[in-house]
């Protein structure tokens, strides 16, 4: 077998959990284990926030934090105005939650276990944090434009009334598309991102001749794929959180006919 029906022969396996049972559910554990991580270290910081927060000159730390914060309310504003103030919470946490997880993708070396997997790069994460949203969106839609019109925007837009019916299947659908491509989007970047590290280190392997090319080349190209893999986390967390504001827009929106 030549040196590059042997690179093609390798196992590629992505995916692979440690799982456990519990109450007929499978827990995938390590996933857990790093979600709980993530967690902890965004709680962490808010702490260390709050204990150097001051109305003085602000530290480096708090700068940023204020930068950020800024930034996402102005993304508010722009889009939903003033009565979008208690949109900016729940998107500052989930980009910062969301960018922590994505981290850990840095870690992975390729193997088909990680001890400190990207939880994002499991899709019971992404898919959780969608509905979540989107069962916030509506609720916020309701204490908008209440039961009655909540109904109503359904069956009343785009199309003229008598079009009812196509106006209620053409809205359901996109209701039901919106958790699917939130929780899409971000688990198929991520998950990609964990099968270009597992090719990188099947790389190692490849020889010609004597001279171990894959070897060489392996480790420059992780590095540069893993420094391409942050910016790409920081990109996800922030399309997350921005199409969180979006269908918050679209929730607190006056009727216009």
């Amino acid at each position: 077998m030549g040196p590059v029906s042997g690179l093609t022969a390798i196992d590629i396996s992505v995916g692979d959990h440690v799982q456990r049972q519990v109450f007929g559910l499978t827990i995938n554990v390590e996933i857990v284990w790093a979600t709980c991580i993530a967690g902890a270290i965004v709680i962490t910081l808010g702490l260390i926030l709050r204990s150097k927060a001051t109305s003085g000159v602000p530290g480096k730390f708090q700068l940023l934090w204020e930068m950020a914060v800024g930034a996402v309310q102005t993304q508010v504003e722009d889009s939903i105005g003033p009565r979008g103030a208690k949109v900016v919470p729940l998107a500052l946490t989930l980009f910062i939650f969301i960018f922590t997880c994505n981290l850990f993708e840095v870690l992975g070396i390729g193997s088909k276990l990680d001890i400190l997997p990207a939880p994002t790069s499991d899709i019971n994460l992404p898919l959780a944090m969608a509905l979540y949203v989107i069962v916030m969106v509506h609720r916020a839609a309701i204490k908008n434009r209440g039961v009655g019109g909540y109904f109503k925007h359904y069956v009343a837009q785009p199309f003229p009334p008598k079009l009812f019916f196509v106006n209620a299947f053409m809205n359901i659908i996109e209701e039901l598309v919106k958790p699917v491509t939130l929780t899409l989007r971000l688990f198929g970047n991520l998950f990609a991102g964990g099968l270009m590290l597992s090719l990188l280190a099947a790389l190692v392997i490849w020889k010609l001749g004597p001279a171990p090319i894959g070897a060489i080349l392996s480790t420059p190209f992780t590095v540069v794929w893993k420094l391409f893999d942050m910016a790409i986390g920081a990109i996800q967390a922030f399309i997350f959180a921005l199409l969180t504001i979006l269908y918050f827009d679209v929730a607190m929106a006056e009727e216009h006919h």
